[in-house]
């Protein structure tokens, strides 16, 4: 019983955050954005530290993770160009940086370090950096992609959960069934479907193509996120949320499916 307050309490936290965050003007959206790259950036690299001959320090990456979105905020929002080129400076500086630094760190295998710190940039920055994007398009989408999530994840997993037989990836994800993921499909197509009844800047069947875009990539990121904690070997990414692990934990399925949908609307010209 405890557990369960303590999920429900941090899950209440978090949508009312989320929520907060795509419906803020676009500075307020691009700090909680520019924390939250920050945070599960630093979380990635603290697990990936763990492996062995691998030893990035992770507060210059989560560091650096900020620049990207500082730099399209500040073009975007007020067109301060001088000060968005210094972003884009400061991020390319970062970027010699993790090379030259491991010429001289003489660590037992620089490469893994240079790969997996830029890893880190690719799989985490760029996301949150689109998701910005996202709400630049229109807002309705940003909340629509993650509301989507939120509605494939309960409905796979009451339909895996009461008619679950065929594992999906049973090697990675012992507990995702086929059924799951047809219940959560379903659940998020009729999600899809109300939301093209309200925002029209979207017809029924894009919105229905946006809805399978999500659930099919945001299961892979689910299943990578997976793949990743047991080539480690941990359970939860992190325990910054009680009941529900790290940030990774919750953003693994977004990350994936964040660049796909941002490219699926540009697409449409939007």
């Amino acid at each position: 019983m405890n557990n369960f307050w303590k999920r429900t309490i941090s899950g209440i936290v978090y949508v009312a955050l989320i929520v907060f965050t795509v419906f803020a003007n676009h500075w307020i959206t691009a700090l909680i954005l520019a924390a939250l790259a920050a945070l599960t950036t630093y979380e990635f690299h603290k697990n990936t530290n763990k492996l062995e001959n691998v030893n990035v320090n992770p507060i210059i990456p989560a560091i650096a993770s900020i620049a990207p979105l500082g730099y399209l905020v500040l073009l975007t929002v007020k067109n301060y160009y001088n000060i968005a080129f210094i972003f884009a400076g400061l991020y390319f500086v970062f970027g010699l940086y993790i090379f030259i630094a491991e010429i001289f760190k003489q660590k037992t295998n620089p490469i893994s370090n240079i790969a997996y710190t830029f890893l880190g940039q690719i799989y985490i920055a760029l996301p949150f950096l689109l998701m910005y994007g996202i709400k630049e398009i229109n807002e309705i989408f940003l909340f629509a992609l993650f509301v989507l999530i939120w509605a494939n994840d309960t409905f796979a997993y009451l339909a895996g959960s009461t008619f679950g037989k065929h594992r999906m990836c049973e090697r990675i994800s012992p507990k995702k069934s086929w059924e799951g993921f047809v219940g959560g499909l379903l659940g998020a197509l009729i999600v899809a479907f109300v939301f093209s009844r309200f925002e029209t800047q979207l017809d029924v069947i894009q919105w229905l193509g946006f809805a399978l875009i999500v659930v099919v990539f945001g299961t892979l990121g689910d299943l990578f996120e997976s793949l990743m904690k047991r080539t480690i070997g941990v359970k939860d990414s992190g325990n910054i949320m009680p009941g529900h692990g790290g940030l990774l934990d919750r953003f693994d399925s977004l990350l994936f499916a964040t660049p796909v949908i941002f490219v699926y609307l540009i697409l449409f010209e939007l």
